[in-house]
C-alpha cells in the first residue's frame, strides 16, 4: 500500500474539528502562530526535565492518531493521565498539523474541559514564560519574530532546541520590540538572522544576561549587536563583572530571597541566574546595581575598541 493512501486511511478516522485557534482576526500567540504549526510542548503538564517530543517523533504521531480517532466529543468524566502522554492530546485539523488540546474551550464552543484529564487547573492556568513574554509583543514585532519559525512543523516548532524563538525570547520583549523596530519591517530567515545579528550565537543564558545587554542596547543601539566583535567582548566582560561582584559582595543567609524585591525584574534575574545571588536585601542589591550600572557605561565608553555602530 502506498504512502498516500495509508495516510488517507489514518485521517478519515479524524473527527472533523471545529474553528481552530487562531480564527481570523485574533491575536497571534506563541502557542498558534499560525495553520501550519502548533506548540504542544507544555503537554502533558507532569514530564520530565528537558523531555522534548521531537525526540520520540515517530512514537507520538501515532499516539496522536489513536487519540485524535479515539476522541469522543461530549465526555464529562475525569480520565486521570497515566504515564508520559495525555489521551487528549490530539491533531486539531484534517491535515495533521496542528497539535494541541481536544478538550479546549477553543474546541469546545468555548466549554473549557481540561479538567478530564484529571490536573485540576494547572493545563488551563499554566503558560510558559516565552509565551508570557510573546504576548508583551505588539502585531507586528510578533510577525517579524515568527519568520525565526517559518518552515518548521509543530514538532519541531514545540523544541527548545530546534524553535530559536524560544532562546530569542528569552532576551525579553522589550530588546526584541527595539530589534523589529530598528529593522523596519525587514524580511529575515533563521540563516540571515544570524548572519546579521551574531552577537546572539553567545553561549550565555539569554534571561541572566537581558539586564545588561538591554542597558547597552539602550545607550548605543541595536548596531552594536550586529557588530562581529562585540559578542567575544562582552563574554570576556560580563566574566570580569561577574568577579567584580563577587568581592564587593557578602552572603546573608538572613536576607529576603533575590526574587521576592522589588526592584528590576532583569536585574534581579541577573543577580540570580548569573552572579548566583539568591539571598539579599535591598541596600546591597542597590550597591550591586550600582556598580553594573557603572561599569557598563565604562565598557561602552572605554572598552578600546571601535565599533561601527
Amino acid at each position: 500500500m502506498s504512502h498516500d493512501r495509508s495516510s488517507q486511511i489514518r485521517r478519515k478516522h479524524i473527527p472533523e474539528p471545529q474553528p481552530l485557534i487562531p480564527e481570523p482576526g485574533s491575536k497571534i500567540t506563541l502557542c498558534f502562530p499560525d495553520s501550519n504549526k502548533s506548540c504542544f510542548a507544555c503537554c502533558p503538564p507532569i514530564r520530565p526535565a528537558h523531555y522534548e517530543h521531537i525526540q520520540y517523533k515517530n512514537i507520538i504521531k501515532r499516539v496522536l492518531r489513536e487519540n485524535t480517532s479515539a476522541f469522543t466529543r461530549g465526555g464529562q468524566g475525569v480520565r486521570p493521565i497515566t504515564g508520559m502522554s495525555c489521551w487528549a492530546l490530539g491533531y486539531l485539523d484534517k491535515e495533521c498539523k496542528l497539535i494541541g488540546c481536544l478538550l479546549h474551550p477553543g474546541r469546545n464552543r468555548g466549554k473549557d474541559l481540561r479538567y478530564r484529564v484529571g490536573f485540576g487547573e494547572k493545563c488551563s492556568r499554566e503558560i510558559c514564560p516565552e509565551a508570557r513574554e510573546f504576548l508583551k509583543l505588539e502585531k507586528e514585532p510578533r510577525r517579524f519574530w515568527l519568520q525565526l519559525t517559518d518552515g518548521l512543523d509543530s514538532f519541531s516548532y514545540s523544541s527548545r532546541k530546534v524553535n530559536p524563538l524560544f532562546k530569542m525570547l528569552g532576551w525579553g520583549a522589550e530588546l526584541l520590540a527595539e530589534i523589529a523596530r530598528a529593522e523596519g519591517g525587514v524580511s529575515l530567515s533563521r540563516d540571515s538572522f544570524s548572519l546579521s545579528y551574531p552577537f546572539f550565537s553567545t553561549p550565555l543564558n539569554p534571561k541572566a544576561h537581558a539586564y545588561i545587554i538591554e542597558s547597552m542596547v539602550k545607550r548605543k543601539g541595536t548596531g552594536l549587536l550586529r557588530w562581529q566583535g562585540f559578542r567575544q567582548r562582552f563574554e570576556v566582560f560580563s566574566r570580569y563583572l561577574l568577579v567584580s561582584l563577587e568581592k564587593n559582595f557578602s552572603y546573608c543567609p538572613d536576607a529576603p530571597h533575590t526574587h521576592r524585591l522589588d526592584l528590576d525584574r532583569r536585574f534581579l534575574d541577573y543577580l540570580r541566574l548569573a552572579a548566583g545571588i539568591t539571598r539579599i536585601d535591598v541596600a546591597a542589591a542597590l550597591k550591586m546595581k550600582e556598580i553594573v550600572d557603572r561599569e557598563v557605561v565604562k565598557f561602552l565608553e572605554t572598552g578600546g575598541f571601535n565599533a561601527p555602530w
